[in-house]
């Protein structure tokens, strides 16, 4: 399954697609199932992104450097706790010894997180604007890039939110051109690289949407032209008879 789960717990989005006749989600590929699954319970007590846990050494909240080790001895988890809570960062490691993640406080209000594959290859990269997730990237197992989402600073709108087939391939893509208008322009492809629809979108805070808007024009998976459609908040218009 894809790989997002790790960090759902630290975004605030509340706003969704457009379901009726939308073909947004309808092509997203999920990593396959044998891939090893993310060390996540540590951060449970990340202060930085408000972990609600406290980390308890011998019944008090832990203090200082903690470590702890795999049964064959290899460094698991490595952070500095201050009353049972991660307050400066930490690493944890696989079994063989490869980074899993690292967690880095750049200053009081922004934070990076770094995490990989059990071979290396880059998992996710997480930038952190007091302590909500203002852009990640997320990566398949074969190293190209899967999505990228982006925030304001504010957290009430994307910037962008692009995702891309396993091949390397476009398959959504959603980016700013109107700030104040709040419109994009958003596009959607086969796997073949074939441009699927293309038309603008505009986000409507008060139903939590981003609707299409404007003309759109629909393609064959040969690149021929299908059919043009025109729409009016999400719903497509009817055409006037003469």
């Amino acid at each position: 399954m894809r790989y997002l789960i790790f960090i759902s717990l630290f975004l605030i989005s509340n706003v969704a697609f457009s379901q009726g006749g939308d073909d947004w989600f309808d092509n997203v590929e999920n990593v396959t199932d044998n891939v090893e699954e993310p060390i996540l319970h540590y951060e449970h007590f990340n202060a930085f992104t408000e972990g609600d846990s406290v980390r308890l050494c011998d019944k008090r909240p832990c203090n200082g450097i903690q470590k702890d080790y795999w049964e064959n001895g290899v460094l698991k988890h490595k952070a500095y706790y201050q009353n049972g809570r991660i307050n400066n960062g930490y690493e944890n490691y696989f079994e063989n010894e490869q980074l899993e993640r690292k967690f880095v406080i750049i200053n009081a209000s922004s934070a990076e997180l770094t995490a990989y594959y059990k071979d290396g290859t880059m998992r996710s990269k997480v930038e952190y604007r007091k302590k909500n997730a203002i852009k990640w990237a997320d990566y398949y197992p074969n190293g190209n890039l899967e999505f990228i989402e982006e925030y304001d600073s504010k957290m009430e709108y994307y910037i962008k939110y692009n995702f891309y087939f396993m091949n390397g391939k476009p398959q959504s893509m959603l980016e700013l051109v109107d700030k104040d208008k709040r419109i994009y322009t958003s596009k959607t492809y086969y796997k073949n690289g074939q441009l699927k629809s293309e038309g603008l979108r505009q986000m409507n805070a008060s139903m939590g949407d981003y609707q299409r808007i404007s003309e759109w024009k629909f393609y064959n998976e040969d690149g021929s032209l299908k059919e043009t459609k025109n729409f009016y908040k999400g719903e497509e218009e009817e055409e006037l008879e003469d």
